[in-house]
């Protein structure tokens, strides 16, 4: 029985990786077709979103969230950028990644929120002191 059991739990690990491994590579190729044509359609930059989207599927993990949220800025769709990225900071509100894309995402519309991140990311990663 215990055998049995290390071997479920081996198998379930395995296709977890597995999954991460997909998601990677979904992801990977959303962002080389993003940087290879960053004027692409519309419907071309929906596709990948959609792809982030999907890349997101059983990773506990924030980056391809924050990965769209900074296509989305990239696009000037900061609005749906600072709202996804506040997902991000409700859950992890010391994540400086996070911070650094709403700092961009609010820099020209809401410069409270913006200040606010200034702050934040200040705080998470301080300035050397010179010597």
């Amino acid at each position: 029985m215990p055998r049995a059991a290390i071997a479920l739990i081996a198998l379930l690990l395995v296709a977890w990786a597995a999954v991460l491994w997909q998601n990677q590579r979904i992801g990977d190729a959303a962002s080389d077709r993003l940087l290879a044509n960053p004027r692409m359609t519309a419907a071309s930059f929906q596709g990948v979103l959609d792809d982030y989207e999907r890349a997101e599927r059983l990773d506990p993990g924030t980056d391809w969230r924050l990965t769209r949220a900074g296509a989305l800025v990239l696009r000037g769709r900061r609005a749906d950028a600072a709202k996804l990225t506040q997902t991000v900071l409700d859950r992890e509100p010391d994540n400086l990644r996070a911070w650094l894309v709403l700092r961009e995402a609010t820099r020209s519309r809401d410069p409270r929120r913006a200040a606010e991140a200034n702050r934040e990311i200040r705080r998470l990663d301080p300035p050397v002191p010179a010597p």
